[in-house]
């Protein structure tokens, strides 16, 4: 092929530079494509792969130029062979959607309805079902969704391959029964052999979650790269992650012999809030922070984080989450003042974390290109400060009503955290990255229009009327009524999800119009009007005729950019195809524009 031939620009997507140019894929797979987006990628620009992977788009440019010349205009899609870690996102989105709609989200929908008809938050008599649902929404919900993002997304961070991926796959199935199990057991933990059941499950959740962070710290390695500043999260989320699930073996081995009222009060008050603060603040909420630099920035355009922001916020967060579990824990010891100030403080430094790296990205200012997932993201973060405001502020509460500890507002708080922003943040990702990892065009799927209103609907409600319940009886059903609105938008999202991880990439299909522009699809032409097929071939497009040609590089570029790769006069070729197109219009009675 003649160099003249080779067009390449940073606006022409990934199916029609591979469908042209096969020998491309080694290019884009070095630079972390490796699966994405199948045999052809995913449906973005070539500068927006650049961006998302930060790649120079100059030396990339160069090199599939480079690439291309080794290339012939040939049928047929580029070499591709997908390895085992190219998909493995797929069946862990999919175990944590399944945890969703058992154990989780609607097992604890099923739970507040039953506290609403007995106006009771904090009874004893449900604390079984509330730490079952508890535990499937950490050990399920939140870590799948991290596993399967960390083990598609890490590796192409780094631009090297999972290792061990046969491991990272295989350790889903071990995770499932365990969580099974564990989830069981927290139900009937007072029986033997269900608490031996429990502490065997238990262990098997450590070992696995010990392999996640062991496979992706060697990948990490593995890569030769300097290690960034999200990374330095990632491994603190990793180390919290550990220590969460160790905790919760513990707690599970230690309450499956509590018995007695107040054995289990004296109990909850002294383990719970540390016990979630490690599997929330500590695991889920340092992951968030961290992945958020590597994926807002350069997915989105919002602004990079300074180095210096990044390592403020890791070494503010990190230890505020670490002072938070042990001031709360002296404070309920020793009743020292002193440990209350110090808790609000920690309180205040995970406050100020959120806001630095919010102000940082631009989050709420910055003009970037709108996304259906993007009103998920920014509303994640909304909520991580409303939550941590609502927990500073408990003390001020509970002296304002004249009570030792609210459950109901502290009940809030925490909803606000792991529904409005950990829950809300995998709605947001998930939907962005699936499309983009599928290969699918992001237009001609849903909005989530309505899950993005029904979940954050939902959560205000139960955040403001589960508060309110503590004088107002009138809130509990409305407080109620607020898990099923959550449940009806996440199941949309589900639904979603779910048919966008199953299906093939997506390629245009033809419209009904009756004159041809600039970004008329090649495929679209020929499909519907195929008596202009002679004209393609007039004006030297030979590959018109080629069947792979038509169904794969015909689908995804315009005229206008058939005419530049050609060197094909656009104005020309656009008034002979018109006038193909008004002569069997004026044939066939002429045709509905479709706008």
């Amino acid at each position: 092929m003649a160099d003249a031939e080779i067009l390449i620009t940073r606006d022409m997507e990934l199916p029609e530079i591979l469908s042209r140019y096969p020998s491309c894929r080694k290019v884009f797979d070095r630079y972390g494509l490796v699966g994405c987006g199948g045999p052809l990628g995913p449906q973005e620009s070539l500068s927006f792969f650049a961006r998302a992977h930060r790649v120079d788009e100059a030396r990339l440019l160069t090199e599939l130029q480079e690439a291309a010349r080794n290339s012939i205009l040939e049928a047929g899609a580029p070499d591709y062979t997908p390895g085992p870690g190219d998909v493995i996102y797929r069946r862990f989105f999919r175990a944590g959607i399944l945890t969703m709609f058992t154990f989780g989200c609607v097992l604890g929908a099923i739970n507040l309805a039953i506290m609403a008809a007995n106006q009771r938050l904090a009874a004893l008599d449900m604390r079984a079902i509330t730490w079952a649902h508890a535990h499937a929404q950490v050990a399920g919900w939140v870590t799948f969704f991290v596993m399967g993002f960390a083990y598609q997304a890490i590796p192409r961070f780094n631009f090297t391959a999972l290792w061990r991926p046969l491991l990272a796959s295989r350790s889903l199935f071990i995770m499932a029964v365990a969580l099974t199990v564990r989830t069981f057991a927290d139900l009937w933990a007072a029986n033997p052999g269900w608490a031996l059941a429990g502490k065997v499950a238990g262990i098997g959740e450590l070992a696995v979650v010990l392999t996640f962070a062991l496979i992706i710290t060697m990948t990490i390695r593995k890569s030769g790269r300097k290690i960034e500043p999200y990374e330095y999260f990632v491994f603190s989320a990793l180390a919290w992650m550990v220590a969460a699930f160790a905790f919760d073996w513990w707690m599970f081995a230690t309450y499956s012999t509590v018995s007695g009222r107040e054995a289990w009060i004296s109990f909850i008050s002294l383990y719970d809030a540390p016990w979630r603060d490690l599997q929330l603040a500590g695991f889920a909420g340092t992951m968030i922070l961290g992945v958020s630099q590597r994926f807002l920035p350069f997915i989105y355009g919002f602004r990079e984080v300074p180095a210096r922001t990044s390592r403020i916020v890791l070494y503010l967060w990190n230890l505020a989450v670490a002072g938070n579990v042990v001031a709360y824990s002296m404070l309920i010891r020793t009743r020292e003042p002193l440990w209350g100030v110090a808790l609000e403080l920690c309180i205040a430094a995970m406050f100020v974390s959120v806001v630095l790296l919010a102000r940082g990205f631009g989050l709420f200012s910055a003009k970037v290109e709108p996304d259906r997932s993007l009103p998920f993201i920014r509303a994640a973060y909304f909520w991580a400060l409303v939550a941590i405001a609502l927990l500073a502020l408990l003390p001020v509460y509970d002296a304002a009503i004249g009570v030792e500890f609210s459950h109901a507002y502290f009940g809030g708080y925490r909803h606000a955290f792991t529904v409005g922003f950990i829950s809300m943040m995998i709605l947001g990702v998930s939907s962005k990255v699936v499309p983009i990892l599928g290969g699918l065009d992001i237009r001609r799927l849903s909005t989530l229009r309505a899950t993005f209103w029904l979940v954050n609907i939902g959560n205000a409600m139960r955040v403001v009327f589960q508060i309110l319940t503590d004088r107002h009886p009138w809130a509990y059903p409305l407080m109620g009524a607020s898990a099923w609105i959550e449940v009806t938008g996440l199941t949309l999202w589900a639904v979603d999800l779910w048919r966008a991880m199953g299906s093939r990439p997506h390629t245009a299909e033809g419209t009904a119009f009756d004159s041809v522009g600039p970004e008329t699809k090649v495929y679209d032409v020929i499909h519907r009007y195929p008596e202009t097929t002679p004209l393609f071939r007039e004006f030297g497009f030979s590959m018109i005729d080629n069947p792979v040609a038509q169904r794969i590089f015909a689908r995804s570029i315009s005229i206008e950019q058939a005419c530049r790769l050609k060197h094909v006069d656009f104005a020309a070729f656009q008034s002979a195809l018109n006038k193909a197109i008004r002569k069997d219009c004026g044939e066939s009675g002429g045709l509905i524009q479709l706008g």
